[in-house]
Formats: structure tokens, sequence, C-alpha cells
């Protein structure tokens, strides 16, 4: 394959068929540009991923310009990620492409998806990250572009109860779905375009985390590196949100959340404010969660959350062998 100065990257589990559909949505746009390549990275599946997905890569015409690769191991989102990159500079001498977009295999990207983040980052020089806008299946638009989280964004989502809120003042997560370019705090993974002068200054994400929270410390990483991240809603794609995991999307009240969550979100916040405003954060949770849950049965209005959320956040972070007595790398 020739060098491009766009690279996407596409990290399956346990997906395939949604994999290859990924790849599908992105083959006009990627003809039509003739500078991107995209590289499917085979996550330690275990199971039929590797050979429908080559298959499909064959049967379609993409070979000249889809890879496959795979990895024996399942590192989680930010290894996989970082094997595609790593992929790329083994076939280039070292080099990197001018811009990686990765993108989640349960999407399907919009016409024009990628153009849009290309432009929107080579008219904007500042900006290392970016972000488009994801659309839900029946069309309705998910939240993509966010607030870092803090002890007080934790007090907030745990009561979600309008008044405290108000009181609290900007203490969501989720921001606003914005109709213009914005700068952020931090943007979804789901389609997440990054600068190759990122790279080239904080290396690539963390593979401490498995799964979650990874895009918000890159972000956060960038940002101290002096970087910009902004959302661009001219970037639209439709996720199937959650099909690898359920921690996301319409399942995401069958099961309950896997302890991956509760380590990725431990290392963000210890390493961002250290393990006393960690513990902070955690309390604020642990006593306005009950009271949210009696706010929004009072009102008619119960939760969507896991089974057991609340006794498993205790049990994670504070039972035997809890998270919150781990040393954690980079914690203050």
């Amino acid at each position: 394959m020739h060098e491009a100065a766009i690279l996407v990257v596409i990290v399956n589990y346990r997906t395939p068929d949604l994999a290859v559909d990924a790849v599908a949505s992105l083959a006009d746009e990627v003809r039509a540009r003739g500078d991107t390549q995209v590289v499917v990275v085979e996550n330690g599946s275990g199971d039929e991923s590797a050979a429908v997905i080559a298959a499909a890569i064959e049967a379609h015409g993409f070979g000249d310009w889809c890879a496959l690769v795979v990895s024996e191991r399942n590192g989680g989102f930010a290894a996989g990620n970082n094997v595609g990159i790593r992929w790329y500079q083994d076939r280039h001498g070292g080099a990197l492409p001018a811009q990686v977009w990765l993108v989640n295999p349960d999407t399907r990207a919009e016409p024009g998806a990628l153009g849009a983040l290309v432009d929107f980052m080579d008219a904007h020089p500042q900006v290392g990250i970016a972000g488009g806008r994801c659309l839900w299946e029946d069309g309705s638009t998910r939240y993509t572009a966010f607030r870092f989280h803090s002890p007080r964004t934790e007090l907030v989502s745990a009561v979600n109860f309008g008044p405290v809120t108000k009181l609290l003042g900007k203490a969501q997560v989720a921001l606003p779905i914005p109709e213009a370019p914005r700068r952020v705090d931090w943007v979804s993974g789901s389609s997440f375009m990054v600068r190759r002068a990122v790279i080239e200054a904080i290396g690539g994400m963390d593979e401490g985390y498995f799964l979650y929270f990874e895009e918000a410390d890159y972000c956060a990483r960038a940002q101290d590196a002096g970087f910009e991240v902004w959302t661009v809603p001219a970037s639209v794609i439709t996720h199937l949100g959650g099909k690898s995991t359920g921690v996301t999307g319409a399942s995401r009240t069958l099961n309950r959340r896997p302890r991956y969550w509760f380590a990725s979100r431990a290392r963000f916040f210890i390493a961002r404010y250290g393990r006393a405003r960690t513990h902070l954060a955690n309390l604020l949770w642990i006593i306005g969660y009950p009271l949210g849950t009696l706010i929004g049965r009072a009102r008619g209005r119960p939760r969507a959350d896991p089974p057991r959320f609340w006794r498993d956040f205790i049990t994670n972070y504070y039972g035997a062998g809890g998270l919150m007595y781990r040393p954690a790398e980079g914690g203050k």
C-alpha cells in the first residue's frame, strides 16, 4: 500500500459483520479522495472475525486501500488503536500520517464524514483532536462532546435533579448538542480525529485503559501539550452504540457494569486529580446516587442504569482488592 495522508483505524472485537459494514460505509469517500488508508485491527476476538473480515475485504475489492491486522491479544480499545498506528509506521519507515481517524466498528459514516474532519483540521492548525456528530439508529443525536469528569460532575450525575444541576452550574459532563463547531474538553472515541503532531508530542493512547475514559485522558494530555479539542457537527456517523460491550445503548440496563469500567474511571480520576479528590468524587457519588434514585422514583422517572450499580461501585473501589487501594501509574 502507498503512503497516505489519512489513516483510518477500526478496532474489531467479535463484531466482524459490523466492522465490514463500517469499512463499506467509507468506501466511496476513500476511493474518491485517493489519500486514505483504512486498517481493521482484529483485537484478539478468538472467533472467526479475522476470516470474515479478510474474506469481505477481498470479495468487495477493498484490498487496495484497506488492510487487516490480527492482534493475538485483546489489549482493549487504546491498545488496538495503537496497533493500527504502529502497523502504518512499520510500513512507512516510522512515518506517521498527517491525521489518524479512529472509528468504532459499530458505526456507519455518512457521506463526507471524513472530509469534514480533514478540512476542519487543515483550516485550524491549533486543533489537535476533533470529533463529529453521532446519530442513533433512529436518527436522533447522541451526546459526543463533553466536559471533563470531576468531583462536582459526579455529584450532579448521581443526583440527576434539575435544581441541583442549576445550583452547581456547568457541572454536567455531556455538553448541549452543538450546531456549529465548538471547542470542548473531550470528544467520544466513536469518531476521533488526531493530528500527527499530537502523536509526536504525547505518543499513542494510554494502554493502561482497557475500555472507557481513554479518549478523555488522551484529550486531557493533548491539551496539556498545547493543542485544542473541537467537535465538528458537519462530520456525521451513525453509531450502533454498545454492540460490543453493552455498556452504552439500549442494552446498558441489562448487564452489570464491568470491572474494567470502574478501573478506567479510577485511572482517569487519580491521574488528573490525585487520590484525595478521587475519594471525594467517589464519596459524592455514593451519597448522591441513592438520593437521586429516590427523587427519580418520586417524579416517575426511574433510572436507566445497570443492575446493582451502587453496590458494584462501592465493591469495586472499596471492597476486598478494591481499586482505590492499588497504586495507579501517573497518580498523584
